[in-house]
């Protein structure tokens, strides 16, 4: 049985950037997902509705036939029949209805279990009333989908405009989910549904290997993103870190923007002939050639890359002449030892030694007096990095994902991610409570 794990996946952040809505609208689930038909027995879908105490676990519906059959034999039926997986028909019946969890529904609700003919703002059509037609025309429809996107508004790589934000599917999955309910809400709700339900995915932040396969890869935003060089692995993460998983774990995650280059590596795109610095996530342009000698930088480090390269990697902020540290620096108030993180223009709070360890390895630190600080505006405190095992004065460990500290509930729950006692780091109370507490990190059974 393959590792699961009940956590929100959500868009990385750096220590410092701070997201008003980090949910990611344009990859709801992975096509793999979607088409594992196979992924769970009639056995087992009655066995899930009985442990999650669902009215479904008991009821018959009686076909037109006069066949008396269950409900979890319904949904076997149609995830097979239509080769369409049956915890995406479990998870939309959840998102419709609240029927894999709801203990005494209503007949209006078995009747459009999944929503099948009811169009926003107008009576459901009577010609799909019934949880045998719901459920087999929702998987009909999903797979007609999937199998003639091109015939739908919404497609892969096409722009729409949902709800007043300009969404892009990332797949075809998420195409079909947004033509089935094209509002925001209700996908989000569909993705925070099968995280809790199915996800193997583990926090944003991690790095993971399959066994003796070299190739490292982040877990990032619900995506796989392949590291091509030991350079580009270790200016940004600790290698220690590496946990090992199933490829058929590895395979649930679409492919996301390879990381090629070093952190901190100077960049020349090509043709547009361009200069940035490169941090751990993001392109900092150099404005002019003026500003790359006054800095300091070096022409031999320039390596070119094709604009295309260049376009994957997020933006930051410009760099120029009034910027005293292009590549950061930890400055201490020599009165206070009050530690900051400098950037950009601004300085940071860090609150802890071992967040300056962590997130900061190799920059040294530099006693500055008051005057010398004031001349930066302030940020939001230095959290710790994606991915990190931390703990305070108490026993309880944590992981940091999406800059909150979600409890690892148990020593068995540990050791079957594959985490390493020796990579827990001890900090402070204070530190720890800089992130706010997330959902606490469980399996499933």
């Amino acid at each position: 049985m393959c590792l699961v794990l009940v956590i929100s996946i959500l868009h990385p952040v750096g220590s410092i950037a701070q997201s008003a809505d980090d949910f990611d609208y344009e990859l709801i689930l992975s096509d793999l997902e979607f088409l594992a038909y196979e992924s769970m027995d009639q056995q087992e879908i009655q066995q899930f509705l009985e442990k999650k105490g669902s009215f479904l676990s008991h009821y018959v519906k009686q076909l037109e036939t006069g066949e008396r059959v269950q409900a979890s034999d319904l949904i076997f039926r149609a995830s097979r029949n239509h080769r369409v997986s049956p915890k995406f028909l479990l998870a939309l019946l959840q998102k419709e209805q609240s029927l894999v969890e709801e203990a005494t529904p209503k007949t209006t609700q078995l009747d459009w279990a999944t929503g099948y003919g009811c169009l926003d703002g107008q009576p459901c059509n009577e010609r799909w009333r019934g949880f045998h037609k719901q459920i087999n025309s929702a998987a009909e429809q999903f797979r007609y989908y999937y199998d003639h996107i091109n015939e739908y508004s919404f497609r892969p790589g096409k722009a729409s405009t949902i709800d007043g934000r300009v969404i892009i599917p990332g797949n075809i999955t998420t195409a079909a989910l947004y033509n089935y309910t094209p509002h925001l809400h209700g996908n989000k709700l569909m993705k925070d549904i099968w995280l809790r339900f199915f996800a193997t995915q583990l926090p944003d932040g991690t790095l993971v290997k399959v066994t003796d396969n070299p190739d490292v890869w982040l877990l990032q935003n619900g995506r796989k993103r392949l590291i091509t060089s030991e350079l580009a692995l270790v200016s940004r993460y600790n290698p220690a870190l590496i946990v090992d998983i199933d490829q058929s774990d590895l395979d649930t995650y679409d492919f996301g923007p390879v990381i090629e280059f070093a952190a901190y590596s100077i960049l020349r795109g090509n043709p547009s002939g361009k200069i940035y610095l490169l941090t751990t996530d993001k392109k900092r342009h150099i404005t002019s050639m003026e500003v790359f000698r006054t800095i300091g930088f070096n022409p031999e480090e320039i390596e070119d890359v094709s604009d295309e390269q260049i376009v994957l990697i997020p933006d930051g902020t410009e760099i120029t002449l009034e910027d005293a540290f292009p590549t950061g620096a930890l400055l201490e108030d020599e009165a206070s030892s009050d530690l900051y993180f400098v950037e950009a223009g601004r300085k940071y709070s860090v609150r802890a030694k071992a967040i300056a360890d962590v997130n900061f390895p190799n920059i040294a630190v530099t006693r500055v007096d008051a005057d010398a600080l004031s001349k930066y505006a302030s940020g939001f405190p230095v959290m710790f990095k994606e991915g990190t095992l931390v703990k305070g004065d108490d026993p309880t460990v944590f992981v940091i994902s999406n800059k909150k500290k979600r409890h690892i509930t148990s020593e068995e729950i540990f050791n079957r991610i594959g985490y390493q006692w020796s990579n827990i780091i001890i900090t402070t109370d204070q530190a720890l409570d800089i992130h706010p507490t997330g959902d606490p990190v469980i399996l499933n059974n």
